[in-house]
């Protein structure tokens, strides 16, 4: 199994992991065809997918995501998922 393939696989796992780091949000948002920048300000992301005009702001707590902002790109992805 790879990186990306785990990546995911921790990012759908139920209940939602607390401990999926910024770097993991990233590799599986990128994975999606995402773009993830920190033009949102100092201490914040932001997840953006151009087709369909989403944007996801996600702030810096520490070294993780937390559950809502998760449940948001899991929205999302299912979106990106059902629209290929």
């Amino acid at each position: 199994m790879s990186k990306i393939e785990k990546a995911i696989q921790k990012f759908y796992k139920k209940p939602i992991p607390n401990d999926i780091t910024f770097a993991e949000m990233e590799r599986v948002a990128k994975h999606f065809g995402c773009i993830v920048n920190n033009k949102g300000g100092r201490h914040s992301y932001r997840v953006v997918h151009l087709e369909s005009g989403t944007v996801i702001p996600i702030p810096v707590h520490g070294s993780t995501v937390e559950e809502a902002y998760i449940k948001q790109l899991k929205g999302l992805f299912d979106m990106i998922k059902g629209g290929e």
